[in-house]
């Protein structure tokens, strides 16, 4: 897996303008894999766009990709971000900003030896 820490800047529609922050921020706590949101930079006043109230939300994202072959370096990796998250959020994207592209994978933990107390004892070195 690759994760891509971004900044992301999209307009998200609100059914009415009461208490929007709250909204704007349960939303975008509830999102799930390939995004986590990882700090909101900012939610702009409410105004009237052509499909209602509109708001303007700023917001640091660790978007998660999968690897690729065709990719064979990180960078290669950047113009995935915007179609991911393009496709995972409500609302209209207006730009991301890559900070960071690691690379994310899991090392397999080593399995924990059972101590075998009584041949350790049977040895005398206890």
């Amino acid at each position: 897996m690759i994760q891509a820490d971004t900044i992301v800047h999209f307009y998200y529609d609100l059914e009415n303008e009461n208490e929007y922050e709250a909204t704007v921020t349960n939303y975008l706590n509830g999102l799930r894999d390939p995004l986590r949101t990882k700090e909101i930079i900012s939610i702009g006043d409410p105004f009237m766009s052509k499909t209602g109230f509109t708001v303007r939300v700023a917001v640091r994202f660790n978007v998660l990709l999968d690897e690729r072959k065709s990719c064979r370096h990180l960078d290669d990796y950047v113009s995935f971000v915007f179609p991911t998250v393009k496709n995972n959020i409500a609302g209209e994207l207006i730009s991301t900003q890559n900070l960071h592209l690691t690379y994310v994978r899991n090392q397999a933990q080593p399995k924990e030896k059972k101590i075998n107390w009584e041949e350790l004892e049977s040895w005398g070195r206890f």
